[in-house]
């Protein structure tokens, strides 16, 4: 693996939403790549971003949209402390675009291959909203509560609609049929919607076209661990998700997450937390 790979884990919801401070936290951020794209928005002080050799300086209410693969690193531009907000994304996962759009991550790439600024300014983003609705994100993720994800999931709808019709004013367009991608990048979106279902990694690899070999390895390449540990970490993650929001019986949460039986649930679930389903959510709802 690539020494400059950061493994993510947003698992079955497509987003981190953080803020990252210079003063609290490891700094600068060394140089890396990871799969999902990453949005930058600056709060306090002048960051300098370096992506791909080329170098921003970002103020204020300013955002950088940082796309998948893109090795950067962050630091102080002044040597002044910095706060910014941060909101990592698979946008694989928001997939509900109209019919003559592409898909979000197909064109986010195709905006960079030909060159649209990533580099949006605190005039643009003020006027569009973005700035609140990064913020919402981020007070969301830390808030968990009831449906913040669907919650997060409208913002990000919002905040990408908002960089694609800065795009269009300035004259940017796109065919939906332009650009083919790779279907092992969607691949994610798949499991998330089938996730109920006895999923396999052969059958997963026949839907992408590809050898069960091959698919592995370059879904371990992509996203830093197997399918079959992905499968299980989603399933979990919805298994979390059950027990906070829900009074569902554990068979019932099994039977919705694909678990082949309750005990096999149980066993998973207390491996990733240190205790049962039914000991995590008393002390939660508690």
């Amino acid at each position: 693996m690539d020494q400059l790979y950061e493994p993510t884990n947003p698992l079955s919801m497509p987003f981190e939403c953080f803020e990252y401070s210079s003063e609290k936290k490891h700094f600068p951020v060394r140089e890396h790549w990871h799969y999902f794209s990453e949005l930058l928005m600056g709060e306090e002080g002048v960051m300098r971003v370096t992506r791909n050799r080329e170098t921003y300086e970002i103020h204020p209410g300013e955002i950088l949209f940082i796309n998948p693969l893109n090795h950067h690193s962050i630091d102080s531009a002044d040597g002044r402390p910095v706060r910014y907000l941060t909101i990592k994304l698979d946008l694989n996962q928001l997939n509900e675009t109209p019919s003559y759009a592409p898909d979000l991550r197909t064109l986010m790439l195709e905006a960079e291959r030909i060159h649209l600024p990533m580099h949006i300014s605190a005039k643009d983003v003020s006027e569009t909203h973005m700035d609140f609705m990064v913020r919402q994100c981020v007070e969301e993720y830390e808030g968990h509560a009831y449906a913040y994800d669907l919650k997060i999931r409208a913002m990000l709808y919002l905040i990408t609609t908002s960089l694609v019709r800065i795009w269009i004013r300035d004259g940017f367009t796109l065919q939906a049929d332009e650009i083919r991608t790779d279907p092992l990048y969607s691949i994610t979106r798949y499991i998330d919607q089938h996730i109920g279902e006895n999923l396999k990694v052969e059958s997963l690899a026949r839907i992408c076209g590809l050898s069960y070999p091959w698919f592995a390895k370059r879904f371990r390449e992509i996203y830093g661990i197997s399918c079959k540990e992905y499968i299980e970490q989603v399933r979990l993650s919805k298994v979390e998700h059950f027990l906070l929001f829900t009074n569902y019986d554990l068979n019932y949460i099994s039977r919705e997450t694909g678990y082949a039986d309750c005990s096999h649930m149980i066993k998973d679930f207390r491996r990733l937390k240190s205790m049962t389903p039914g000991q995590y959510r008393l002390t939660h709802k508690k």
